[in-house]
């Protein structure tokens, strides 16, 4: 028999953060998520839930109108609390919450769930003796959640991502097991050890360090960027967007995710510095030169010598694509200006990741390597700050090349991320009449 007892009411924000304080949370139940939600004109809602007078329960709500004469309530990722799997404690909040949110004049209450459904592995296969937690989707369900269909059918901009790649920086001595352990994260945990940023570099797949030292070169150059720079994240983004076919946020979108967050917020940019890499390019040629009279000297001395004209053939061949570089280079220039935005994106920091949410880049500019410096430099001051993870954020969920996003997945991968599958979807039904009404209208 459930005996929980639970005094369900609105918290005010600094009620919320004073909560949250040592904890681990998402995103969407992060403080800063409530300014902007209201910044977008969104409806936020703090309930609360108080055992014996002592809060152990949050759930940051949205409410969006439906259909101009109903409310839908919608919460991403659900509530902060130290016992997820306390299904009593879940069920006495639910129970609580539930006149609360008809009192709003909510028809249903949607609930994205940030609780990993299955353990799967980089490539997307379920880990044998891996966690599952049907469980916890059951637990939901007995609460009086219908559970949704477990889509897996590609990026849908309407929902949240259900899949994502995740990076894991730390070694853990215990299983995962997927659930959202909030209690104590900011205090050394037993069982965990922090990666170094070496140990992490050297789980990339070959590739990826090339592409990262190129990236890093002293010609590229990656900072944060202010908010009045933000035009160069949404140039990017669109850049990509016009590539890849999808839509891309509008400026307006950048800049409240910044001034929401702050510095839980970080834009961060890679550039070519021109005057840089025209020196680097002089450096190069004028080092070509010397190495090919050389080479020409010594093989005047030996014109037979098969040896020396392979020698002479491959500083031509060095040579070339500088050349060709150096020319490139004023057109460059004239085009984006002498400090030339690479790529870029956007990341959100909680105490336990590091999530990357939006990012763009130039294709024809795709020869510095620009994502690659963005994306290892924000994984280096993961590192450095002590996070558990580097979420990737969205993938399709779909894991062989012909199918529809693979090329996301795969550059995720490459990274070392392996793959999460959240658990879905629930809908709570609040007013079943209305909603019945609504969905045979929407039919």
């Amino acid at each position: 028999m459930d005996t929980t007892v639970l005094d369900i009411r609105l918290i005010s924000r600094e009620e919320y953060e004073m909560f949250v304080k040592d904890k681990d949370y998402n995103m969407f139940q992060h403080p800063r998520y409530l300014r902007f939600m209201e910044e977008r004109g969104y409806q936020p809602r703090i309930y609360g839930g108080f055992q014996e007078g002592t809060l152990v329960i949050a759930l940051i709500v949205r409410i969006d109108p439906l259909m101009r004469v109903f409310k839908s309530a919608r919460s991403l990722r659900e509530w902060v609390t130290d016992r997820p799997e306390d299904a009593a404690l879940i069920k006495a909040f639910v129970n609580g919450l539930t006149p609360l949110l008809r009192q709003e004049g909510a028809v249903w209450l949607k609930l994205e769930s940030g609780v990993e459904y299955q353990q799967r592995d980089a490539d997307g296969e379920i880990v044998q003796g891996g966690f599952n937690n049907e469980s916890y989707r059951q637990l939901l369900q007995s609460a009086g959640f219908h559970p949704e269909e477990l889509w897996s059918d590609g990026l849908d901009m309407s929902r949240q991502a259900r899949w994502v790649s995740v990076l894991d920086l730390v070694e853990r001595e215990q299983p995962e097991d997927g659930m959202m352990h909030t209690s104590f994260f900011l205090q050394e945990q037993p069982g965990i050890r922090h990666k170094s940023v070496e140990e992490v570099f050297n789980g990339f797949s070959m590739k990826i360090p090339r592409h990262i030292r190129e990236g890093m070169q002293d010609f590229i150059v990656v900072r944060e960027l202010d908010t009045d720079e933000l035009e160069i994240m949404h140039a990017l983004e669109e850049a990509s967007a016009q590539v890849h076919d999808f839509q891309a946020p509008d400026l307006e979108t950048y800049r409240a995710w910044k001034h929401s967050f702050g510095e839980d917020c970080k834009v961060m940019a890679s550039f070519l510095d021109t005057d840089r890499y025209r020196a680097y390019l002089d450096r190069e040629l004028s080092q070509g030169q010397a190495d090919l009279e050389k080479a020409q000297a010594e093989l005047s001395e030996a014109p037979g010598s098969k040896k020396r004209k392979n020698k002479v053939n491959s500083v031509l061949e060095h040579m070339r694509p500088l050349e060709k570089r150096a020319k490139e280079l004023d057109g460059l220039i004239e085009e984006y200006g002498t400090m030339i935005p690479l790529a870029a994106g956007l990341f959100i920091i909680t105490p336990a990741e590091t999530i990357y949410l939006f990012g763009g880049s130039r294709r024809s500019l795709s020869q510095f390597f620009g994502p690659y410096a963005v994306q290892f430099e924000m994984i280096r001051q993961s590192i450095e700050r002590g996070a558990l993870r580097y979420n990737f954020w969205g993938i399709s969920g779909k894991f062989k090349p012909e199918e529809e996003g693979y090329g996301v997945y795969k550059y995720k991968k490459e990274f070392g991320a392996h793959v999460v599958e959240y658990a879905g979807e629930f809908t709570l039904i609040l007013k079943p009449t209305a909603a019945k009404l609504i969905r045979q209208l929407n039919r």
